[in-house]
């Protein structure tokens, strides 16, 4: 995942979209994995499977967990700066 330039506020909605995903990922029957390639992007996903949550589910929320402790340690990492400008 590219980690570009983002406000607080982006951080933190980006935290919420991923804390909203990791409850879906948790609760799904099945997953539907594919590729996008960009010259074939108006049909969709390409080369789709679908596997049940079972088989997939644990390893993508525990993706989506690393990627929210990294978010949050961001996050901190925000708040530590601000604090320091201020004093």
């Amino acid at each position: 995942m590219e980690r570009l330039a983002m406000t607080v506020d982006d951080l933190m909605q980006q935290i919420k979209e991923t804390e909203r995903l990791i409850a879906v990922y948790r609760n799904a029957n099945e997953v539907v994995v594919g590729t996008q390639d960009e010259v074939y992007s108006r049909r969709g996903l390409l080369n789709r499977t679908s596997f049940t949550a079972a088989e997939i589910g644990a390893q993508i929320v525990s993706i989506l967990e690393r990627r929210l402790a990294a978010m949050r340690a961001d996050l901190q990492k925000f708040g530590a700066e601000s604090q320091g400008r201020s004093r």
